[in-house]
């Protein structure tokens, strides 16, 4: 008897960016840098970022998931996963 697993693996959607967006190495640097850019662009406590990307609008990229409870996304860019908090897509 032969039992076939499926892990639901995600499938990515390449797009063109609809607009600007930056996007950083994990969700929490991006959130951190929302929260930063409401205070002028300083964080409220000493940080270390580890260094986000501007991807300009209609450069093409794999979207991986879109949560619209938080608006955040995943995205692969240049063979690497970037997050954003509340981003373009």
């Amino acid at each position: 008897m032969a039992v076939l697993l499926s892990a639901g693996a995600a499938v990515a959607e390449i797009k063109p960016m609809p607009e600007d967006g930056r996007f950083c190495p994990s969700w929490a640097e991006a959130h951190e840098r929302t929260l930063a850019s409401l205070n002028n662009g300083r964080a409220p406590y000493k940080v270390r970022w580890k260094g986000c990307v501007l991807i300009k609008k209609g450069e093409e990229v794999d979207v991986v998931d879109v949560d619209q409870s938080d608006g955040s996304n995943e995205i692969i860019y240049k063979e690497r996963h970037w997050f954003s908090d509340g981003g373009p897509f």
